[in-house]
Formats: C-alpha cells, structure tokens, sequence
C-alpha cells in the first residue's frame, strides 16, 4: 500500500483556510480548544481498533506495543491536558521590581499561528498526535505530515483527523517525506516546525526554517547509553533492560543503544540477558507474535551490516526479506567500529566491559549529547557521577525509556539529539508565545528617569538599584 500524494493547490488551500480561520480568533477560546481536545480523544477510542490493526500490518507491531506505546500514551497525554489547560491559559502574574513601580507586570499566553507537524515511522500515531495535542491546547491551526513509510497507519490517520477536526482548523498531507516536505518548507511560512526524525534530516529542516526565522522542536535520537556497576540488582536491571532494548525491536529514539557493563558482573549479565530474551520471545523469536519486526528491507539491511566483524554472544539471525532480526547480543571491543559510531535504531545490543568510571565516560563522550542516558547502581555517588558530567536530554535510574510517559517532564534533547521540550505544560509552551506585559500607573509619573539629568537623580537612581 502506498499513500497518494497531495499536490501543490490542495496543500495552498489548507493552508491559506488555517491562516484565515486563525486571523478570525476562532481558536481563542478555551471552550474551543477543550471541545476540540475532548474530541480527539473521543476519536482516538473509535479508531483504537483500526491504529492497531494498521500498525500490525506495516510492520507486525504487537498489539500491547502498539498501544502502549502510540495510542496509551496520547490518551494520559489528553487526559493530563484536559484536565490543565484552563490554569496554562490563565495570564501568569510575575512580581515587579521596585525601580518600575508603581506597576503590575504579567505574561500573557497567545499562541502562534499555523504550525506544521513531521511525524516519523517507528511510533507514527503517538508522535504525531502527542505534538498535536500541544498545539490544540495553545490554540493554533496544524498542518500533519506523518510517515509514508508506515501507510496503513497514515491513512488512518488521516480518516481520524477528517472526522475530529474542521479542516481548516487541523488537516493532514500525505506524501513522499523529502519532497511533500519540500512543498511545505520552500512555499508557506510557518509559525513553528515541530520535526521527529534523524539528525541528518533535522539539519535540513533547520535550514529550510532560517529562511524565515521560523522557530523549530527538533525531536532527534543519539546513541543512548546504559550504565551497570556491580552494585546494580540483576534480577530486575536485566529485565528492564531487554524490554527497553528490545520493544518495538528496538526502533525507539529512546532505546538503550548500547550497555556499559562492569567486568565483574560480565558473565552473569549476559547470562541473565540470553534467560530473559528466551523468556520473553522464545527460543524461535522469528515465530513470537510479541516481537516487532523493521520497518522496510532497506534499514533491516542497513541494521545487519553493523554485526560484522562483531563477536555475537546471542541471537545473530536475520531475514532481510522479511525484514527480521533476531533479539542479538555483540561483544564490543574495538570502540571505532562502525556499531559504536552511528545508532543503530535495531534488535541489536552491544555489550562493552569497564573497570574504571572515568573510561566509560570517555566513551559516552565520543558520541556526545545522547537524548537519554540510563544508569543501574544502587550507588548514589556512582549515578551524580554521570548525571553531573555526561549531557543528555533526559534518563532514568535503574529503568529505561520510562520517564517518556511522564506528562509533568519536558521531554527532549540536547545538541546533536535534538532542541526543544515538549509534553504536558511543555507542549503548551513551545506552541505559545509567552509575551510579557508590564501595567504602569498613569496617576502618577515619576521624573528622576526622564532629562535633564543630574548627579542628584543620578546618586538616587543608584541607591535604588542597589
């Protein structure tokens, strides 16, 4: 299946409609964005069969997968909006210093415009809907692009936002990515971009939006770490650590990409890892219906070229037609290697022992600025360690990609991993220009700011500021 692309005039009207619909204040009110959001959610329940069964067919997505981690997480993050929104669009008010009395000063929450919304592949209802929601809240108009790589699941994405949204309020374009984006980008200017993708992507997109000075969320990905001392709980760390890994085989942004293991622990590690792999998907995975499969022939190739010349300790098995790779465990220890230089975004856990802390945060830092960072130890100095002295967008300790599903977090990255925050209160902020008001008294005006100066106002002006 394939999705027909979107021409030139069909995408100029939707976007001319929204910019109309947004000048004509018709998202202002927060009745409006709470009927719009309650809605959504209403829909999302509706389609919830039709998502997952979409999802299985682009990519064999399990069921429990598909849910928790595209369709559950949208729905807390509805409910956590709804139940907030009115309180984030309240005028904030902020306290005056004295040099600007008398006065009251305020920051006033408008939202921005007509934004624009690149979802990726690898959770194509979640990352698309999720800044969606954001913008809703903050009363813009949205135009999605979500991927074409994953078609079952756009085209019901686009039959659910057909039946929410007034099309001139949210619509979707479907599309090949580079070229639809290229419409986009080179021929409307936008008041946000919000992109989920690769690095390399990113930069382009980065680019595009110079042209206009248009802000950007860059939502990337990273080599994300794991870090094991000898004071970690194995029984409960190797677990949480081949569910991370190995969850929607292992195409998440946030996935654990590699794991630093302490020498000590190193052969009761692998052993409680090949157990929980066997427990959790069989000894035949390519059978499981619980594991995911890649997403097309040409990545699942890509992902299988990054096991040579490496030392499998588990799995290593792989059908490039049917895009397959086995839950796989490498011993790494050459750094240079092609596994450790670009992420691998695949069922495939490199595994690198260490004696001395200082050595594994070397290592991290040869691919800087993770989007998370994840360390096992039941040592308080040994987690500040890395939390104090490696840059990464967010983690967890003693779990793995878990604080995604907290709406009270910001959730983003940092550099190379990407710029910007987005969930909950988050969300509302990056789609809102928070714009700063100061109410000065008009009965009164006082003089000593205004010419003709004198060392009088001067010796009084300083006293004041301190």
């Amino acid at each position: 299946m394939t999705v027909t692309n979107f021409s030139f005039g069909v995408v100029k009207e939707a976007f001319d409609n929204k910019r109309k619909f947004f000048d004509d204040g018709k998202t202002m009110t927060y009745k409006f964005r709470l009927d719009a959001l309650k809605k959504l959610r209403s829909q999302i329940k509706i389609y919830e069969r039709q998502l997952l069964d979409a999802m299985y067919l682009d990519y064999k997505k399990p069921a429990t997968e598909a849910f928790v981690g595209d369709i559950g997480v949208v729905l807390e993050e509805l409910n956590f909006t709804i139940k907030n929104l009115k309180i984030w669009m309240q005028d904030r008010r902020v306290p005056t210093p004295i040099t600007l009395m008398p006065s009251t000063s305020k920051v006033i929450y408008e939202p921005k415009g007509v934004v624009v919304i690149f979802a990726p592949w690898n959770y194509p209802f979640n990352l698309i809907i999720t800044p969606l929601i954001g913008a809703i809240a903050a009363g813009n108009c949205a135009i999605l692009k979500p991927a074409h790589e994953t078609p079952h699941t756009a085209i019901v994405i686009e039959k659910l936002i057909k039946e929410t949204f007034d099309p001139a309020h949210v619509s979707l374009v479907q599309g090949e990515g580079k070229a639809m984006g290229e419409m986009l980008l080179e021929n409307f200017v936008f008041n946000h971009i919000f992109f989920t993708g690769s690095a390399s992507t990113g930069k382009w997109i980065l680019s595009k939006a110079a042209q206009n000075l248009t802000p950007v969320t860059l939502e990337l990905g990273g080599k994300c770490p794991a870090i094991i001392d000898d004071s970690a709980r194995l029984s409960t760390t190797v677990g949480r650590i081949v569910w991370a890994k190995y969850f929607n085989a292992g195409q998440t942004c946030l996935a654990i990409d590699h794991v630093f293991v302490h020498e000590s622990i190193k052969d009761m590690f692998i052993d409680a890892c090949k157990k929980e792999i066997i427990n959790k998907f069989g000894s035949d995975p390519s059978q499981s219906q619980d594991f995911c499969r890649i997403v097309n022939s040409e990545r699942t190739q890509n992902i299988v070229k990054l096991l040579e010349g490496q030392k499998i300790l588990h799995g290593g098995k792989f059908d490039v037609k049917s895009c397959y790779i086995e839950p796989t465990i490498v011993e790494v220890t050459d750094i240079n290697a092609p596994i450790m230089c670009e992420e691998i975004f695949g069922p495939i856990l490199p595994v690198i022992f260490w004696k001395n802390q200082e050595d594994v945060k070397t290592m991290i830092r040869r691919n800087r600025y993770p989007l998370a960072c994840y360390v096992f130890s039941e040592r308080k100095k040994f987690i500040e360690f890395f939390h104090r002295n490696i840059e990464f967008g967010g983690g967890c300790v003693n779990n793995a990609m878990a604080h995604y599903g907290n709406s009270h977090f910001g959730f983003g990255g940092v550099m190379s991993s990407g710029m910007g925050k987005y969930h909950g209160t988050n969300s509302f902020e990056t789609f809102s220009n928070a714009k700063p008001i100061l109410e000065a008294v008009s009965l009164i005006d006082l003089h000593i700011w205004y010419p003709p100066y004198s060392d009088k106002k001067l010796s009084i002006i300083r006293r004041v500021v301190g």
